[in-house]
């Protein structure tokens, strides 16, 4: 997944419903059908697993999206709308006791991730949120799949509610990686927080790849 996304409104929509159909009839479509719709990934790089929602139950083995602790450079993220990293950290410091930052999503500001390769075996996403602002406000979260056609079509994969605290999300089903051709196969994605109606805080989006249980 190379450069921005970025596409036509009519084509963005025909896809999306393309997709969506796709990845609703995943169980019984060909692969073949499947992966025409999908840009394969070329080089996923190295990936390191954790287990950082253990505290919270989930003993699932993920894979941090490239610069989701915000502790560094967020090379290939696009942030607008005032997104920034500030201080402090999600309050359990999932990622190393020395961590310190987190994203702020001001209202009408959107964060889009670098992207992280996702296949068969990547089914969920998982983050922690807190929401700043806005009595009705929620935060809308997006999945950018690219398709074999070299356009980026955003896949809904659901809102968050807010209490004002720090929380764990729920675990996310990625509709996008029902898209790859083969099993084995994977494909290049990018995840767009969008908070509605207020601000929201984000830390530590990780990526479930199901290898280790």
């Amino acid at each position: 997944m190379e450069g921005t996304f970025s596409m036509n409104g009519l084509m963005r929509r025909v896809l999306l419903a393309a997709i969506t159909a796709v990845a609703m009839t995943g169980a019984i479509a060909a692969p073949a059908n499947a992966g025409i719709l999908t840009a394969p990934a070329t080089d996923c790089g190295d990936e390191s697993l954790s287990q950082p929602f253990a505290g919270f139950g989930d003993g699932h083995m993920y894979k941090i999206v490239p610069g989701g602790s915000f502790e560094g450079a967020l090379t290939d993220w696009s942030l607008s709308g005032g997104a920034k990293v500030v201080t402090p950290n999600e309050p359990w410091k999932v990622g190393g006791s020395g961590h310190a930052k987190s994203l702020v999503l001001p209202a009408g500001s959107s964060a889009v991730t670098a992207p992280s390769c996702v296949g068969l075996g990547e089914p969920t996403l998982r983050f922690f949120a807190k929401k700043n602002s806005g009595l009705l406000s929620t935060l809308a979260v997006s999945v950018w799949v690219k398709t074999s056609l070299g356009l980026a079509v955003p896949v809904p994969m659901g809102v968050l509610l807010g209490n004002g605290q720090w929380h764990e999300s729920p675990q996310m089903l990625i509709v996008a990686n029902l898209l790859p051709l083969l099993p084995g196969d994977r494909t290049p994605v990018a995840f767009q927080f969008t908070p509605l109606l207020g601000s929201w805080q984000i830390d530590d989006v990780y990526v479930d790849p199901m290898r280790v249980r």
